[in-house]
């Protein structure tokens, strides 16, 4: 039996408001007009906190891949778990797919929960989609989504929107089970291709649910195209232009089978993918509220999709920076030994990176080993979290003695966790190592140097200090020269041991 209801007579979710409560209604639209001009207004953020909080919930079809890469690469969201449903490829198999996808990024503390089969019959395109390289599977047991989502709705202080990539089955069953939650969603984003009447791929992977959520009471944007939007060898040579690894991995996916393929034949389009574009640019989209909670939101111009995921992708020139628009890599801007490395250094490991590299060696006073490795693991930290600066509690077994010492001025601008703002103790050592806790909502890793990392710093050092005798000027030097060598040598994901640890440490 299907479940499509005609529009005009769903979802009875409220009473209608009286005259009072229309009068509520418009002035919280006014409230809510003047919050968006305020968020338009092109002023540097305080910080490097998200603007969105969100979770994905996929059923691993190629244009999920589109969207999430999309998500993960923007500093205005931060992903605070993606779970899995039924719908282009099994739950168990997307979920192997996305924590792949993840270890590839180096954002392995996202966590990835998985959905419940819901017995609905496969898709005519599942093999298609089962030959997406998503990354290398990885298949270690995952939560079941719906714990997942409590989990990470409970953990955040500030209020979550729900993605729907697929069928709204997880997001059914986090209403069933826990009803409390329901308002600590700020909305769902759901795309549906077939909302007149409602109908389409995920709407009919599990009918039932969708209807249950629609008429929860909680906010949902029905996202849709419209029309066609053809994704094209054309828009996939743009995205080729854009360096992150998120562009290159959607470019690698869709010049390879199946997926070249299905381009070329002109029948691969933008789906799900739309649902990110309309939480980055509603304006792009025709709005008809359905009910008190539901809207539909219709792509206007299939044009826009072509010029509005290009900046998307690149995102914000801006996004770490308070002072500077940007950071400057122009070889006119450094001293003659550092022009060569820019280049490879920032094509290497990203412009992240050399920004915080560059900003702790001026605030050292000199071109710092130690300083320079604890950039790398503040970096490779935030990496793991996928998040931006300023966001992350640090506790750190360098000590205040130099030269490992000298690692704390790398670790609070690689992390933004300055003394200045609390978020970083130097733990009492008799020993100083290269060592490191980070702590992010509630959970902590600890990062440490390589010994063999550590022994060679040690040993060029001391080869130095033979040559040229102990903080003699040939000998700061000789230091510079391995601090420039090291800074283009040594890998942030090959020279630390990374673990995760007890939250009671």
């Amino acid at each position: 039996m299907k479940h499509t209801l005609p529009f005009g007579q769903v979802f009875p979710l409220r009473q209608s408001p009286n005259k009072f409560g229309s009068a509520l209604a418009l002035s919280k639209r006014f409230f809510i007009l003047l919050a968006a001009l305020l968020l338009a207004t092109p002023a540097p953020a305080h910080s490097g906190k998200a603007r969105y909080h969100v979770i994905i919930d996929t059923d691993g079809a190629p244009d999920d891949l589109r969207a999430i890469c999309m998500l993960l690469g923007s500093r205005e969201v931060e992903v605070l778990a993606l779970v899995s449903s039924e719908g282009a490829q099994a739950p168990q198999r997307t979920a192997a797919c996305l924590r792949g996808l993840l270890r590839d990024f180096h954002h392995e503390g996202i966590p990835v929960g998985c959905g419940r089969p819901t017995g609905t019959a496969a898709p005519a395109w599942r093999s298609q989609a089962e030959q997406v390289d998503w990354g290398l599977a990885d298949r270690t047991d995952c939560p079941e989504a719906v714990d997942l989502l409590a989990s990470a709705i409970e953990g955040e202080e500030e209020a979550v929107t729900l993605i729907a990539l697929g069928s709204l089955t997880n997001i059914d069953a986090l209403c069933a089970a826990r009803p409390d939650l329901k308002e600590r969603i700020a909305r769902i984003v759901w795309y549906n291709d077939c909302i007149r009447p409602l109908e389409g791929a995920n709407y009919r992977t599990d009918p039932a649910a969708a209807c249950r959520v629609l008429a929860s009471g909680i906010p949902t944007a029905m996202v849709s195209a419209g029309c066609p939007v053809p994704i094209t060898e054309t828009w996939l040579d743009s995205v080729a232009t854009v360096t992150t690894p998120y562009a290159r991995r959607i470019v690698a996916t869709h010049r390879c089978l199946p997926l070249s393929q299905s381009i070329g034949a002109r029948h691969l389009a933008a789906w799900d993918d739309l649902a990110v574009l309309y939480l980055f640019n509603p304006e792009l989209f025709d709005e008809k509220r359905l009910t008190y909670t539901v809207s539909t939101c219709t792509l206007r111009d299939p044009e826009c999709f072509c010029r509005a995921v290009l900046p998307l992708l690149r995102g914000k020139p801006d996004a770490e920076s308070r002072v500077f628009y940007g950071f400057p890599t122009d070889a006119g801007c450094y001293a003659q030994d550092v022009e060569p490395i820019i280049g490879q250094a920032v094509a290497l490991y990203g412009p992240s990176e050399w920004r915080a590299c560059v900003l702790t060696n001026e605030l050292h006073g000199h071109l710092g080993i130690y300083a320079t490795v604890g950039v790398k693991m503040g970096i490779r930290a935030r990496e793991y979290f996928n998040i931006g600066v300023d966001d992350i509690e640090v506790t750190t077994f360098a000590g205040q003695t130099p030269p490992v010492s000298c690692m704390n001025d790398g670790l609070q601008v690689g992390t933004g966790a300055s003394v200045g703002h609390g978020l970083i103790r130097v733990a009492a050592v008799d020993a100083p190592r290269p060592e490191a806790l980070f702590r992010f909502k509630g959970k902590t890793i600890r990062l440490r140097l390589k010994p063999e990392y550590a022994e060679r710093i040690r040993r060029d050092v001391r080869r130095g200090i033979e040559l040229h005798g102990d903080r003699t000027e040939a000998y700061w030097q000789y230091v510079r020269k391995l601090a420039l060598l090291y800074w283009l040598e040594f890998d942030r994901h090959e020279i630390f041991d990374l673990e995760t640890v007890a939250e009671n440490v």
